[in-house]
């Protein structure tokens, strides 16, 4: 008889269970209390690239007298960008519904709940789905801050910045991650003024700090003001409208800017409400659902997997995930390794990492090595007139074992796609560098990143 396994959550990280759980034999029921594909698909991931994409696409036009073209009448039609990155999501959402069916996977609308080790029930039916296994694939929510003025109507969190049908003339975003620095690109490039106002010392503070200010120095060319090392006191409704965002910085103290619209991007938090936790004694560690390295739970038989276990909350790191739970109740022995695990934002340039930044280098390594290389020296960049960023890859000393690759321009969320599977084979600097490149592309500037490691780039 085939094994049993109920999925709960039809997110990246749910249905590529699902999806795997079918291809080794198993009998699947995925339940869903909304749209197939989660946060990722619906109100994160895409929708964001989407509206990114038009940005970009907005400025490459205003600044087409560049390569001789003259481009004239031109305009942003807000709706219209709407309705397409509608268009792309739900073109996407039936394609995983169509996986479904091609899958023979049972899928229940629905919110799931626990009712004890090995049975699932779903609200608003009768159902009782009884498994031999569990996927707990719940996701997560946008984190809150307990602040004063956090309720008030002009203060959004990243859902329902997504949902905006008029395009606000100003934007406060409290935080300055990944969420928060790719709203500011699209409503900057779209018209609307942009602070960012970020508690930590630099934007993206899991980052490597060169490559973050790199990053932050173009930003703030494009007009968005920045402030980081910074506390949110308060939010206040202004007398004129809009919302009014207290805070201090070290360099200068209490400060106030007033927009139409307050973003809070502060992260996001794992989703357990309404999911029963407690009815079989799930471990619970801070919030999230506590797993090993083989995505089990403190119950044998029932697996957690993405944003609900916390850790790396990306939707690629979801699906890999999945798959280890869902390879582990088959009957193998799989365990996740996060060493290799790319970290992207989407902006232009884009910033796209993997592996340690130089700071965690230093601190676990003896000795470091660490090569750049700019794009300003790149032929391809410069045809794209797109030269903004750079290179950077941090090598131990001794064996020049790569530890951490940092690219910061144009086409680096596709670009690190070599550093990754460098860092998998745990390749050297050397092996990279006598790696044959294509010419003329921007790729090449990752192997004169690893040439300048050793002091032999050629090109800079």
């Amino acid at each position: 008889m085939a094994k049993r396994i109920v999925v709960i959550g039809g997110g990246p990280g749910g249905y590529v269970a699902a999806i795997r759980g079918a291809q080794l034999s198993a009998q699947v029921t995925l339940v869903e209390k909304d749209a197939l594909g989660g946060t990722c698909l619906n109100r994160g991931c895409i929708p964001t690239k989407a509206l990114l994409q038009a940005a970009e696409l907005l400025t490459s036009i205003k600044n087409a007298g560049t390569y001789g073209i003259s481009v004239e009448g031109f305009s942003v039609d807000f709706t219209a960008v709407n309705e397409r990155k509608q268009a792309v999501v739900k073109r996407l959402v039936n394609g995983v519904n169509s996986l479904m069916r091609k899958n023979k996977i049972d899928v229940i609308q629905g919110t799931a709940s626990l009712l004890d080790d090995r049975t699932v029930a779903v609200s608003g039916t009768n159902d009782r789905i009884s498994a031999d296994s569990i996927v707990i694939a719940t996701g997560s929510q946008p984190t809150t801050l307990p602040l004063k003025g956090i309720d008030n109507p002009g203060v959004i969190n990243s859902d329902q910045a997504l949902n905006l049908v008029q395009l606000p003339r100003s934007m406060v975003i409290i935080g300055g991650g990944v969420i928060g620095l790719e709203f500011a690109q699209i409503l900057r490039r779209l018209g609307s003024e942009v602070t960012i106002i970020e508690m930590a010392p630099q934007i993206l503070p899991a980052e490597d700090t060169e490559a973050a200010n790199a990053l932050e120095g173009v930003l703030k060319k494009e007009g968005i003001e920045i402030f980081t090392g910074a506390t949110v006191t308060g939010i206040e409704s202004a007398r004129q409208g809009g919302e009014a965002v207290s805070f201090t910085t070290k360099e200068n103290g209490q400060q106030e800017r007033t927009a139409e619209k307050v973003l809070l991007a502060v992260g996001r938090s794992p989703y357990i409400d309404d999911l029963g936790a407690d009815k079989p004694g799930l471990a619970i560690d801070n919030g999230r659902i506590a797993v090993n390295e083989r995505m089990e739970t403190s119950i044998p038989g029932i697996y957690a997997i993405g944003d609900v276990v916390g850790g790396m909350m990306l939707a690629h790191v979801t699906m890999d995930e999945g798959k280890c739970a869902v390879e582990n109740i088959m009957g193998a022995d799989v365990k996740m390794d996060y060493r290799s695990v790319p970290r992207c934002v989407y902006t232009s340039p884009g910033l796209a990492s993997v592996g340690l930044t130089e700071t965690e280098a230093r601190e676990r390594y003896k000795e470091i090595k660490v090569g750049r290389f700019p794009f300003t020296a790149s032929g391809k960049a410069l045809i794209a007139n797109d030269t903004a960023g750079m290179v950077k890859i941090i090598a131990d000393a001794s064996y020049g074992e790569i530890l951490g690759v940092h690219i910061v321009g144009a086409q680096a969320t596709e670009l690190v796609a070599e550093a990754v599977l460098g860092i998998k084979m745990e390749a050297t600097v050397e092996d990279i560098a006598a790696t044959i490149h294509a010419h003329p592309t921007l790729s090449e500037a990752v192997m004169e990143a690893a040439l300048d490691v050793g002091g032999k780039t050629i090109h800079f």
